[in-house]
């Protein structure tokens, strides 16, 4: 369990760094980190960082040699020892190899120093504390002061309900939201409320995600990453480091030289759950998940655009939408899990009368706003499936038309000769031809990726014969090209002329079944 622990901690801190780290390359309009672990290898996303946090610009080598990475990397961390960053135990190697553990401890080196900087440090100094941790920890207490249910005695479990970030914005900022009514809600909802709020209204950087602080224990150092944002963000004033008794500092570790060993590994005191209590709790986190990814399809569908009025602009919008149909398709047995749970949760009789009223409405509600979203969506794809048929006949009627209008015209050009002057005239007839039918190829190109779509209500021999009928045209082009071509090579024959001009003489229709 503590090998899964640690794992998760990594990743979390893999990917809240990158998240600090593309919020400062942004700022220098250079290329964001994708992969943290693969993309410092090479040093120039490094040394790209610093130079937008020291405002200054530094040479890099451009080469694809391991040699070359080594030495961009070396460069970076003479620059980081230059600004005083401690590192221990980290080489230009490590960096190039891509060591998870290293890497992440340079970057979180990087992010100490520079977010400690300036405001933060000066209030550690007033106060004559080396100690980061001990400072936020102190702030954090004496800001959510009084707020029920909220007691920061780490960086770790404390926060994992959501209800210290938001108490940390509302003591400063009570104008942007109930606090009654938002320590009501459920973990994820409460966190989800405190990221969005900073990032809309402290333009603070959403570091975190719900997921990553709501559980069992919590990545300490990206926690105390996104608070020292919320300090430099907020008001602090004065305040002391009395809140902090011996229980608390004991667990303190963090110092102003920016120390980068390892303090993942954190011992914290659980309180005891009951049977009952670990059932709602993992309800309410399905419940949160289930509910975000149902939002966001909400929101993914209501953004959708008006069905367009061409063939490919609306085939490009029915794929768009089949998207999201298959993530309703793949969703639905989550959302009949929820739904499942709550109501054993209430047929056991395991919760409080007021718990099962707020689970019996939850589930109301999730099975509302889904069925909401399924019909809407399949009301989309039933709309744009009548607008694409109707486009697509229109297509295939002109093309039946010009394949029979081509006909006729062929049939008055069979003869060859036999003067001079009639082969000229052929020749110049033909040449006609040829710049229609290439002219017709675009559109025949257009129709072999054509998409004709038959819903469950069709019957088989309507599905069989559109396909013949789809055949039926292909071969009428193939053979006009066949025609054209071996009447060109006759004129050829008989009078010296331009090379062939060739066409492509087959398309292929794809039928496809969308199942409502």
């Amino acid at each position: 369990m503590e090998v899964l622990l640690k794992d998760e901690r990594e990743d979390v801190q893999k990917k809240t760094f990158a998240k600090w780290i593309n919020s400062q390359l942004v700022k220098g309009q250079h290329p964001p980190v994708t992969d943290l672990f693969y993309d410092l290898r090479d040093g120039t996303r490094l040394l790209a960082l610093l130079e937008v946090l020291t405002n200054k610009s530094y040479k890099r080598e451009k080469g694809r040699m391991r040699v070359h990475h080594l030495n961009n990397v070396s460069r970076a961390l003479n620059i980081l020892e230059e600004h005083s960053v401690k590192l221990v135990n980290i080489s230009n190697e490590h960096i190039v190899d891509g060591s998870a553990k290293l890497t992440l401890g340079l970057v979180w080196a990087i992010i100490l120093h520079w977010q400690v900087q300036g405001v933060l440090k000066d209030v550690m100094s007033d106060l004559q504390q080396t100690n980061l941790e001990k400072t936020l920890l102190a702030w954090c207490r004496q800001t959510t002061k009084g707020y029920h249910g909220v007691d920061v005695r780490n960086f770790t479990t404390s926060w994992t309900d959501g209800l210290a970030f938001n108490a940390l914005i509302h003591s400063h900022r009570p104008q942007l939201f109930d606090w009654t009514v938002m320590a009501r809600k459920h973990p994820y909802a409460r966190l989800e409320n405190a990221f969005r709020l900073a990032n809309e209204h402290l333009n603070i950087e959403r570091l975190l995600d719900p997921e990553d602080v709501n559980s069992q224990v919590p990545d300490k150092k990206s926690i105390m990453m996104y608070v020292m944002c919320l300090f430099q963000a907020l008001p602090h004033g004065s305040f002391t480091m009395d809140s902090l008794d011996v229980s608390l500092q004991s667990d303190s570790s963090f110092s102003i030289e920016g120390s980068v060993e390892d303090t993942s590994c954190i011992s914290a005191k659980a309180r005891p759950l009951s049977t009952a209590s670990i059932g709602l709790s993992e309800y309410q986190r399905t419940l949160e998940e289930v509910l975000t990814w149902l939002l966001g399809a909400e929101d993914r569908l209501a953004a959708m655009p008006p069905i367009a009025e061409t063939t490919e602009a609306v085939k490009e919008q029915f794929h768009d939408l089949e998207e999201l149909m298959l993530e309703l398709t793949s969703k639905q047995g989550g959302i009949g899990d929820v739904l499942g749970e709550g109501s054993r949760l209430m047929r056991e009789g395991v919760m409080e009368e007021e718990e099962e009223e707020e689970v019996r409405v939850q589930m109301k509600l999730l099975n509302t706003r889904w069925e909401e979203l399924r019909v809407k969506a399949m009301d989309r794809q039933s709309s744009l499936h009548e607008k694409l048929m109707s486009l697509q006949q229109k297509q295939l009627e002109s093309l039946k038309k010009w394949l029979t209008d081509t006909e006729d015209r062929i049939a008055n050009m069979s003869q060859v000769g036999p003067t001079a002057e009639a082969l000229r005239e052929q020749i110049l007839a033909h040449q006609n031809l040829q710049q229609d039918l290439e002219n017709e190829q675009s559109n025949i190109n257009s129709l072999s990726n054509m998409v004709v779509v038959v819903d469950e209500t069709s019957s088989e021999s309507a599905y069989s014969t559109l396909e013949d009928e789809l055949n039926a045209l292909g071969e009428r082009w193939a053979h006009i090209c066949r025609w054209s071509e071996s009447r060109w090579t006759t004129l050829q024959v008989c009078y010296t002329g331009r090379g062939s001009k060739k066409c492509s003489q087959s398309f292929v229709f794809t039928v496809k079944n969308v199942k409502n």
